[in-house]
């Protein structure tokens, strides 16, 4: 299974990477318009994630920010974006980011670096078409992950990363893997090589325990 109209966990970082470079004066990939400050000794940055995550907000939405989604109060944080963790892996976060009094539309993994935190994952939930359960943590080469969220379909296993590669198998969820290469993108999609089967969809594949957590919703 393959579902090329949902955007794609790095195609979609780097589009929000790019567009705050030019937005931000600070440059790089970092959610800031300002410079970032200096870090804790243990390397955490001393600006909590909130306030990156309100400047992503204000940068890239134009919409006002409440830091607590179960802290937003009726009327004045109505048409305000707000966030909620879900959890963190390492030194990763992850945040349910949507509009106040609603369902999350996104979750982002922040990390810190250079004293600021830094966006890599941006997953942009549809209601309409609903993908793998969990939190899409960023995949790396040698991970065990879990293949989910295709049922009662499969996943689509290619000879080569896109659409046009050669179909060699079909995985059902619950199928663990080892990533031995990628990503690479290739027709709005992100693809990773999976050991002995070939290239997957980055969408359908979770590290083991996300793949039986749904993702939590604001109150």
């Amino acid at each position: 299974m393959t579902r090329p109209a949902r955007t794609p966990l790095a195609a979609a970082a780097i589009v929000i990477v790019a567009a705050l470079a030019v937005a931000c004066s600070s440059g790089g990939g970092k959610i800031s318009s300002t410079p970032a400050p200096g870090g804790t000794p243990n390397g955490t940055p001393a600006i909590p994630p909130e306030d990156a995550l309100a400047r992503y907000v204000q940068n890239r939405l134009s919409q006002g920010f409440v830091a607590d989604c179960v802290k937003a109060q009726r009327p004045g944080d109505v048409g305000k974006q707000c966030a909620q963790k879900l959890g963190e892996r390492g030194d990763l976060l992850a945040y349910a980011l949507g509009p106040t009094f609603s369902e999350p539309t996104r979750i982002l993994v922040l990390k810190p670096e250079s004293g600021d935190w830094t966006l890599v994952t941006i997953d942009n939930l549809d209601p309409n078409q609903p993908g793998a359960p969990g939190i899409p943590w960023p995949l790396e080469i040698d991970a065990q992950v879990v293949v989910t969220g295709t049922a009662p379909d499969c996943l689509k296993v290619r000879e080569a990363p896109g659409l046009g590669g050669a179909q060699l198998d079909c995985i059902n969820d619950g199928t663990k893997v080892t990533v031995v290469a990628g990503p690479v993108e290739q027709d709005s999609i992100v693809w990773w090589q999976l050991q002995e089967l070939g290239w997957a969809a980055a969408d359908y594949l979770r590290y083991p325990e996300e793949a039986v957590a749904a993702t939590p919703t604001p109150n």
